[in-house]
């Protein structure tokens, strides 16, 4: 029995739209191990998101719909929680990283009360035992009730939020709630500002989302995943409105926290050159199906599904001596009508009659390869030989 922070069996995800009912995510199953990167790859459109904000129940149910399966997080099938009860699982159990970070961050408030309401979240949860129920008569933390600012502070630029300095007004009330002081999560706020490598964080603190760069933006949505210190982070195409330049910072970055944040990863991303940096396993999607799960190194060396095999072909690593690039021929399958069998069938080189035949292959172990290898074909040994 593996140390799994989440296991997922036979996960089904389907829409429900005015055009008919699309499973985006079919008979997915797959294990995050604690202190563990798992990457997850694939087209655009094939599932990867969805089975991504499907963990923590983020997606709007309707029109998605959970159509099978279970999600076991620390023991606990998330399939059964009620939708309002999750939110005392999600940031300090499982917390998530946008594709855009311009688009979570709040652009009324500055950065300094945005990492504070994270820490202090943790703070309320570590206080009751891990319940979200708060003090007795308290409430929310509410920035809009704060007192107006004065015209001589209004003059001189110190309008509330100003930054770590300025809540003094509400330090009864955050020692009620956290059994800590404002001086306290001021100091651990700039600690995880200084954890994911930002310079002059003081300065940060009093500045609104608008005025920082794409890769300062996105330091900044890490820091308050990791302010809650989640056991499962979720880090959905974390670097994929970054520039080259900014991208490889942040990938140092997240490289190097995993070393010291005791956290497990999934990684999604469309990048097979930014899951080969990143994760310790790897699993590919193809038509809301998972392919093949392995190490990443294996999978990379020797994979064993030929969608896995032509995606890596068709990877521009060496096109200006190659030649052109290859493309996998024919399209990608409607998932309103998917093909029956091997959703891939259609376009593999190596498809006999018995691809077509429903229920398809399973996920299954691989001959001569690891024991956490595991691909959904039937001739998986031949894969190899492919020209």
């Amino acid at each position: 029995m593996t140390d799994a922070v989440v296991s997922i069996e036979g996960l089904s995800i389907d829409y429900v739209v005015g055009a008919g009912r699309f499973r985006a995510v079919s008979d997915v199953s797959l294990e995050v191990e604690r202190g563990h990167v798992v990457g997850i790859v694939g087209e655009t459109g094939c599932g990867k998101s969805t089975l991504a904000q499907a963990i923590p129940r983020l997606l709007p149910e309707p029109p998605a719909t959970i159509g099978g399966g279970k999600i076991f997080f620390e023991g606990r099938d998330l399939v059964q929680v009620p939708l309002w009860k999750m939110p005392a699982i999600r940031g300090t159990g499982i917390n998530m990283i946008f594709q855009e970070p311009l688009n979570s961050l709040n652009p009324a408030f500055r950065i300094y009360d945005q990492v504070a309401e994270a820490v202090r979240i943790r703070r309320v949860r570590e206080t009751n035992g891990g319940s979200v129920v708060r003090a007795a008569g308290s409430g929310p933390f509410d920035y809009s009730r704060r007192p107006d600012p004065s015209a001589g502070d209004a003059w001189s630029g110190k309008v509330v939020p100003g930054g770590a300095v300025q809540e003094v007004v509400h330090r009864k009330q955050v020692d009620r709630e956290t059994g800590g002081t404002h001086g306290e999560i001021a100091e651990e706020v700039l600690s995880y500002l200084r954890l994911v490598r930002i310079n002059d964080p003081e300065t940060i603190l009093n500045l609104y989302p608008h005025e920082l760069s794409g890769g300062m933006r996105q330091r900044i949505m890490i820091a308050m995943a990791l302010s809650e210190k989640p056991s499962l982070l979720i880090a959905d195409e974390p670097t994929s409105a970054l520039d080259v330049t900014i991208q490889a910072q942040v990938l140092t970055l997240m490289k190097e926290l995993i070393t010291e944040v005791n956290t497990s990863i999934l990684f999604i991303s469309h990048d097979l050159g930014v899951i080969a940096e990143t994760a310790d396993e790897l699993g590919v999607m193809y038509a809301g199906k998972l392919v093949e799960f392995g190490p990443v190194a294996e999978v990379f060396a020797s994979p064993r599904h030929p969608y896995t095999k032509l995606l890596l072909r068709a990877a521009p690593t060496r096109y200006k001596t190659d030649g052109p690039l290859l493309s996998i021929a024919g399209n990608v399958p409607n998932l309103s009508r998917p093909p029956s069998g091997c959703r891939f069938h259609p376009r593999c080189p190596i498809a006999r009659p018995q691809c077509k035949g429903d229920p398809g292959p399973p996920l299954a172990p691989v001959e001569g390869a690891s024991a956490n290898h595991r691909s959904a074909c039937f001739f998986a040994s031949e894969v190899a030989q492919m020209a």
